[in-house]
């Protein structure tokens, strides 16, 4: 069984990232005539997990639903929240997420030994976007393309049931590229969706990410802002050293999401 998390992740990302979300409830779109406005979100993550883990030189294959995570779970919450600010057609964002996630029902290679998986994870996206379409009537509806990094600090145990347990931790930065469309629905009501993709040559290393939120706009005093809900879904295939230094996360985590967005 699986312990942890609720994941109180960031707007639209990630992360992940690279995924904010900017509604516009007036005349005068987000961030135009030289205004700055910012976004602060956080959104709720129920996490499952699919994919090959190692450390140490030692393997195991975790799968879990979000329902075997709240069976077994010790803590159901991890955190994260993002802030992106625009000014016309660029935009700066930020967000970090983390959470700790136990798999008491993973297996070893071959299915012939039951590993108990435990990992801490930091995620943190960063970068900057440029909106290269903007809603218009033939075509309503905003296009970002963005660029960015995604940097993972993980803390990875594997507990055999017969075997030593072993441990470690292991960081890295993967820099990615994604674009995003935003368009009304209906009146107050949005839909945004988004993807990347990136990595580097070491190792074969590649991560991508993909959201799809569907937003509901309404003014909180005189502060524009969203309730959100969604899908999202993050995957990495990275390994690296050799032999009983050999670190593996081929890993996806996925799952629906509910949030909320202020801007300033």
């Amino acid at each position: 069984m699986t312990a942890a998390t609720l994941t109180l992740a960031a707007a639209v990302s990630t992360a992940g990232a690279g995924d904010g979300f900017f509604t516009e409830q007036s005349a005068e779109p987000a961030g135009e005539n030289g205004r700055w406005q910012v976004e602060f979100a956080a959104l709720g993550w129920f996490l499952g997990i699919d994919g090959t883990v190692g450390v140490r030189g030692q393997k195991a294959d975790a799968h879990a639903t979000f329902l075997d995570i709240v069976d077994a779970s010790d803590s159901l919450f991890g955190y994260s929240g993002r802030v992106e600010a625009r000014n016309e057609c660029f935009a700066l964002y930020l967000d970090g997420m983390y959470d700790r996630v136990t798999d008491e029902g993973a297996t070893g290679p071959g299915g012939l030994l039951d590993i108990d998986v435990t990992f801490e994870q930091t995620l943190v996206d960063f970068g900057a976007m440029w909106r290269v379409v903007r809603a218009a009537p033939s075509f309503d509806a905003d296009v970002d393309v963005y660029l960015g990094g995604r940097f993972v600090s993980l803390s990875l145990e594997l507990d055999p049931a017969a075997l030593p347990r072993v441990s470690g931790e292991h960081s890295w930065t993967d820099p990615f590229v994604g674009a995003r469309m935003s368009a009304p629905i209906a009146r107050g009501v949005r839909l945004a969706v988004n993807g990347d993709v990136g990595g580097t040559a070491i190792d074969a290393d590649f991560t991508w990410s993909s959201t799809a939120l569907v937003a509901f706009d309404f003014t909180l005093g005189d502060l524009p802002a969203s309730l959100m809900v969604g899908y999202r879904a993050i995957g990495w295939d990275h390994a690296d050293g050799a032999g009983a230094d050999r670190f593996t996360w081929n890993v996806i985590e996925h799952g629906a999401i509910v949030g909320f967005a202020l801007r300033f």
